[in-house]
């Protein structure tokens, strides 16, 4: 069933890299624009940036045309079905649920790097992989604990807004 429902998933995340392409266009400054649009680029391509790449984006997502409070319905609707969500709401209600979910992940993440990843099990391993996108069946506990430390060190620099 986890692969069924991360091919649902999956099929979100074209929608969502195309919305955020749309919208870095719209950025007034030019090498936030550049950087942004050059990321979606190599995800679309299939790359995993690295995390410096991530982290030079992050000021793009605050006050900006890209604050969740300010994107397009279609992107909000995108980005819930990516964390199923139910995107059949109306925008009001899709963005403080999205923020919720996204706040609520975010505090699971301070409370893991607190805890330390040595401490769970290879379940919850997989699980808390899973609850953050990716599909954890077909990896070793390594590889999980591996994406699961990166995921951390971009979430735990990241703030609420």
């Amino acid at each position: 069933f986890l692969d069924v429902y991360d091919g649902l998933r999956r099929g979100s995340y074209a929608a969502v890299l195309r919305s955020l392409g749309l919208a870095a266009r719209s950025l007034p400054e030019p090498r936030p624009r550049l950087l942004l649009q050059q990321l979606c680029a190599q995800v679309q391509g299939g790359a995993r940036p690295p995390l410096a790449q991530l982290l030079a984006v992050r000021s793009s997502f605050s006050g900006s045309l890209l604050a969740l409070n300010r994107l397009q319905v279609d992107h909000v609707r995108a980005l819930s079905q990516v964390l199923f969500l139910t995107p059949h709401l109306p925008a009001f209600f899709l963005r403080r649920r999205l923020r919720s979910h996204v706040l609520e992940i975010q505090h699971l993440d301070r409370a893991l790097l607190h805890l330390g990843l040595g401490q769970l099990s290879e379940e919850e391993l997989r699980a808390a992989c899973y609850l953050r996108g990716l599909n954890s069946t077909h990896l070793g506990r390594a590889e999980c604990r591996a994406w699961l430390e990166q995921w951390l060190g971009l979430s735990c620099e990241l703030q609420g807004t």
